[in-house]
């Protein structure tokens, strides 16, 4: 057998095509390798990182204290701390020259401003020092260099009004967070010596709404500077507005026993809080408290602080006499936040009530109270002579109200005594409780609703809500637990409140009555704390305070109708001021469609219109002209339907111009401490600041600024341009070889 060959070609055409396809596959081999190796390499994501570093980008900011206390003379030689901080500056400037090869110094004044300059100048005009907000400005002045600490020059007192008023150890604390120390040279002195004399009025507290014949106190402090051993006189000044027309000032004239105090210290602050007068007639009126000037006393103008305050004739004085661990007595108190009423509290121990508590007798002096509140206290503890003095000033006119209670009304043995003949129910003598355990035929011992009756409807004590509204008001509340058992009603008494039991038995809980000159009532209930406690805090004091109102004749007097209220009666210059106001029909609920009109005048009589702006359920505006110091006088007027409500209302504010920066000009040194302290930083004294850039120098600072740049390998266009390529050339290699 033997092989043989038929070619469809000649043989050497035969070869060449088997070698072209072989090298055909390779190239299709090839360049399926390379797009698998890129499509590996691109799923590595790989990139190249470059790090430079930049010694030149860094900051160190030096601060100087460009406000007005730094005007005081108490540097070396008698020169001004701000001169201090530029010669200390000025003489370390080798060592910021040396210093400022490697980084860029940048120099700050800064009061409630913070201003970039080239050169500390020696004058200090600034108003406040704001050093808090300095601190918080200091990595907004390097933009987007690296801040590597700031130097605090300054006598570290912060004095500074919003909002400017940043605490410097928060603002400390928020540079600690971003790794920037603060070094501090503290300039000035912290004390002044003997022969510096001052004398100031500061933190003057005065109730801003007292009552007619009510006896007011006023507290302050008065700082007493370099006065050692000398006797100072303090003194009360009031307005005097005899004679004087509607809208003018008074005269201040003084009111009260003068205090004569004694310091024994160069530096010593005596608080006051015993200055008193008493207020004769009702309006509003200046208040000044006054530390008589010293001979030769160099500033003056801070010996007095001035306020205002409301006197109303309307004020009610109540003495309420109650079990002190009741709870009744607790919530019943809180009528004495009404600017109405001041209530005295007399607490009576429990148990054997008698042999314990006593009762001084100046509580029943004819005139001394306008009301009288007993609360569960046997008559046992008041005693014959007190009983007999309390009905006196009953039947002279003082308002009388007995609550229940276990000893209240006859179980306290109240039968057997002048108020029996004076409270609107019978009350027996053998009605006397025993022991300490509730007698239900003395008391109700379940829950009882009370409701108004027909005539407590169109009662004042009863009205809480609009006439449409009042019922449901009432049905609303959480019911008593349980009431005393009246036996009878006087005649002439008034059931304002009831309860019913089943069927149509209505059990008196509320009884009125005109008692010659005065009114009495008579309450059977001793828990209306739940009101309170149950969310109708409203209800419980309007209540309340219109029993005291009604007992007391003024049921018919109610507020005006327009109120103002000021956040503040005292401002320095500049500073706004808000108020808030409103008006009130005749049932004392708001009008919540009224149209106000507010206007200011200054002390120079020039008047401002100010806009009004409805915010939420209140009236408010802001005034902000207070430029000048004097007295500014607000007027607010109100309309309903174009027609006037009232008369409109008027109340006073004060501006002084007091130096916030010369009143106390001490410096702190131990706020530039802890500011130090937080921040990791040095205090470094005055003495020492050249010596302190040294350091810094020497031992170098952070300055290095690295800057890291990475560049990605795979995610750029001329990868993706390569694998288009050879995706491309592939297919077409295989469509012209018929692979595909």
């Amino acid at each position: 057998m033997i092989p043989q060959l038929d070619p469809i070609l000649a043989w050497p055409w035969v070869i060449l095509a088997a070698a072209t396809a072989i090298v055909w596959r390779r190239v299709l081999l090839s360049l399926r390798l390379v797009t698998w190796a890129l499509l590996t390499l691109l799923m590595f994501r790989p990139w190249i990182e470059l790090t430079e570093t930049d010694s030149h980008s860094s900051a160190l900011l030096i601060a100087g204290d460009v406000s007005r206390s730094m005007t005081v003379t108490d540097g070396p030689g008698g020169a001004t701390r701000r001169a201090t901080l530029v010669q200390i500056v000025d003489d370390a400037r080798p060592e910021l020259e040396n210093l400022g090869k490697d980084i860029e110094i940048i120099f700050i004044d800064f009061s409630k401003d913070v201003t970039p300059v080239d050169r500390f100048a020696i004058d200090a005009p600034g108003e406040q020092t704001a050093i808090g907000h300095l601190l918080d400005e200091l990595p907004k002045l390097v933009g987007e260099k690296k801040l590597v600490g700031a130097i605090l020059i300054s006598d570290g007192a912060q004095r500074s009004l919003p909002p400017y008023d940043v605490d410097p150890r928060a603002a400390a604390e928020r540079l600690a967070e971003q790794q920037v120390r603060v070094d501090t040279v503290g300039i000035g002195q912290s004390g002044f010596s003997d022969s510096a004399v001052d004398l100031s009025v500061e933190d003057l507290d005065v109730t801003p709404t007292v009552f007619v014949k009510n006896t007011v106190v006023v507290r302050c402090r008065i700082r007493a500077l370099g006065a050692a051993n000398q006797e100072l006189t303090v003194r009360l000044l009031l307005e005097n507005k005899t004679g004087v027309e509607p809208g003018k000032a008074g005269t201040m004239l003084p009111v009260g026993p003068p205090r004569k105090i004694k310091p024994t210290l160069s530096q010593e602050i005596i608080a006051l809080d015993d200055l008193t007068f008493v207020a004769a007639d009702p309006g509003e009126f200046k208040l000044s408290v006054e530390v008589v000037p010293l001979e030769g006393e160099p500033l003056v103008t801070n010996n007095s602080q001035t306020t205002f305050i409301n006197v109303l004739k309307g004020g009610v004085n109540v003495a309420y006499f109650d079990a002190e661990y009741r709870f009744e007595q607790k919530f019943l108190r809180r009528i004495d936040e009404s600017p109405d009423i001041q209530l005295d509290y007399k607490p009576v121990r429990a148990g054997r009530i008698g042999q314990k508590t006593r009762i001084e007798p100046e509580w029943f002096k004819p005139g001394a109270y306008d009301v009288y509140i007993i609360g569960s206290v046997p008559a046992s503890v008041f005693g014959p002579a007190a009983l007999k003095s309390l009905s006196e000033s009953v039947r002279q006119g003082a308002g009388l109200l007995m609550i229940g209670g276990v000893r209240s009304f006859g179980p306290g043995g109240y039968g057997d005594t002048p108020l029996a003949d004076e409270l609107p129910v019978v009350m027996l003598r053998t009605e006397l409780q025993n022991g300490d355990d509730v007698d239900p035929t003395l008391h109700y011992l379940k829950p009882l609703s009370m409701l108004p009756t027909q005539q407590g409807l169109a009662h004042f004590v009863m009205r809480l809500e609009s006439p449409q509204k009042n019922l449901a008001t009432w049905q609303g509340l959480p019911a008593l637990a349980g009431a005393n058992r009246f036996v009878n009603l006087k005649d002439g008494a008034v059931v304002l409140g009831e309860a019913r039991e089943t069927g149509q038995t209505r059990v008196p809980l509320l009884v009125a009555q005109e008692f010659g000159r005065s009114r009495t009532m008579a309450f059977a209930a001793d828990s209306t704390w739940q009101w309170y406690t149950e969310g109708h805090h409203e209800a419980h004091q309007r209540f309340w305070q219109q029993v005291v109102l009604w007992l007391a004749h003024k049921d018919t007097q109610g507020d005006e109708s327009v109120w103002a209220k000021l956040d503040t009666r005292r401002v320095r210059v500049g500073q706004p001021v808000n108020m808030t106001f409103g008006a009130r029909d005749a049932d004392k609920r708001p009008i919540e469609d009224a149209v106000y009109t507010v206007e200011v005048t200054d002390p120079d009589g020039k008047k401002r219109s100010l806009m009004p702006q409805r915010l939420g359920s209140e009236n408010q505006a802001r005034f902000l002209e207070t430029r000048t110091p004097g007295d500014y006088r607000v007027h607010i007027g109100a309309t309903r339907g174009g027609q006037p409500i009232g008369l409109g209302t008027d109340v006073r504010f004060i501006v002084y111009d007091q130096d916030l920066e010369l009143h106390n000009p001490a410096a702190d040194f131990a706020l530039l401490e802890e500011i130090t302290r937080i921040t990791g930083g040095t205090n470094v004294p005055p003495g020492d600041f050249a010596a302190h850039l040294k350091k810094l120098s020497r031992l170098g600072l952070n300055v290095e600024v690295t800057r890291v740049h990475r560049i990605l390998l795979w995610d750029n266009w001329p990868l993706l341009v390569l694998c288009v390529v050879l995706w491309g050339v592939e297919w077409f290699l295989r469509k012209r070889r018929g692979l595909v």
